[in-house]
């Protein structure tokens, strides 16, 4: 049987230049409801689910993929993280998943998960290019990342990665654009130990930050700080602040406005709390880390984050595991080794050496000498 080559190109072309409708109209076709008004939820997430499937294994016979670098390091995909990951697209489109609605849901549910449209599009591009030649590498290299490239790879036989392939796409996407192209590996709980000091010496001045916490219930989620921590008694951060959570489902709760409580971290103090916190306020986080490690909290309601709901399966939670990765480039520092952009002193010099004498209870004396509005 002979395809006219129009209509063989016809998917591709939908893919990489076809409007919203067209696409709508061809995922309608694909899911054999062309004819009809309506489509059936339930069967929109099976699709969804087979075009998670198919890039990762596209992506993995793809020759150059990034995905290796990963799957060396033991990321893996299972089915219960990509189902996960396709309820997680799904989830602005409606709760209940067993009934049918109209076709003008679909078309606005196209429009609110670019996600999905740049995985779709993607599994086309490779089907057809796969042995095409580089024209499409080179186009790759001007458009948002999907997969980050893996930077700075732990070298421990103790290292089991907390999360999963479908977990690295789906955080990836909620990123700041221009920090989606590269996650650098900071701390690990299993390699460097339970130690609060040790993570703020491996994390402090390196730019916009992820955690990835499991708690001792096997629920994981974390959260996303825009700006290189340091330690003060003011937050920090900025509206592209993140909370999340990844298991048993995934979910995002972007900045809501209503205050700018996004990153707090503060040690060795009397009257106020000691250790790490994302959204919420004192006593009342949207995540805590407590400085003594292991321990943590995640209250049922926070308004500093829209839509939130309770990262972990208790309020206090204890950890079992926790990691740190940087995102985007390394921040530029000066001829003096300060982060351009950010004031510092002298005095905060030593960072981990720093952070272990503040747990310890030893002040810094010096503090008292710093340069007017240091901390400003």
């Amino acid at each position: 049987m002979n395809i006219p080559l129009k209509r063989f190109g016809e998917p591709y072309y939908i893919m990489e230049r076809g409007s919203i409708d067209m696409k709508m109209h061809f995922l309608l076709t694909s899911m054999q409801r062309a004819q009809t008004e309506s489509f059936n939820i339930k069967e929109l997430e099976h699709y969804v689910h087979s075009v998670i499937k198919s890039y990762l294994m596209l992506e993995s016979t793809a020759k150059g993929s990034g995905i290796k670098d990963w799957q060396d390091l033991g990321f893996i995909t299972t089915e219960r993280s990509s189902c996960a990951f396709a309820k997680g697209l799904m989830r602005n489109i409606g709760k209940d998943l067993d009934h049918n609605m109209p076709n003008e849901t679909l078309e606005r549910w196209l429009h609110l998960t670019p996600q999905f449209l740049q995985l779709w599009r993607e599994v086309y591009a490779q089907l057809y290019t796969r042995h095409g030649g580089s024209k499409r590498s080179h186009i790759k290299e001007v458009e948002i990342c999907i997969l980050p490239q893996l930077c700075d790879a732990p070298h421990s036989s103790h290292y089991r990665p907390i999360i999963e392939l479908p977990h690295v796409l789906y955080i990836n996407a909620q990123l700041p654009r221009e920090m989606r192209h590269k996650w650098r590996f900071l701390f690990s709980s299993k390699i460097h130990g339970e130690s609060f000091s040790t993570m703020l010496g491996k994390m402090l001045d390196k730019g916009p930050t992820l955690f990835f916490i499991e708690d001792e219930d096997q629920y994981i989620f974390g959260g996303y700080a825009p700006e290189s921590w340091a330690l003060k008694p003011q937050f920090a951060g900025d509206d592209t602040s993140l909370l999340f959570t990844l298991s048993p489902a995934m979910r995002c709760f972007s900045s809501t406005g209503y205050n700018d409580h996004y990153q707090y971290l503060n040690l060795n103090q009397q009257t106020m709390p000691n250790g790490l916190g994302m959204g919420g306020q004192f006593e009342f986080w949207g995540l805590w880390l407590d400085c003594m490690f292991g321990e943590g909290q995640s209250v049922e309601s926070c308004t500093t984050y829209g839509d939130y709901v309770q990262l972990s399966k208790r309020k206090q939670f204890k950890i079992r595991n926790l990691e740190v990765w940087a995102v985007g480039d390394l921040p530029v520092k000066d001829e003096e080794g300060n982060v351009e952009g950010q004031k510092r002193s002298v005095l905060d010099g030593n960072l981990e050496d720093r952070a272990m004498l503040e747990i310890a209870g030893k002040q810094m004396h010096s503090d008292g000498l710093r340069e007017p509005g240091m901390d400003d």
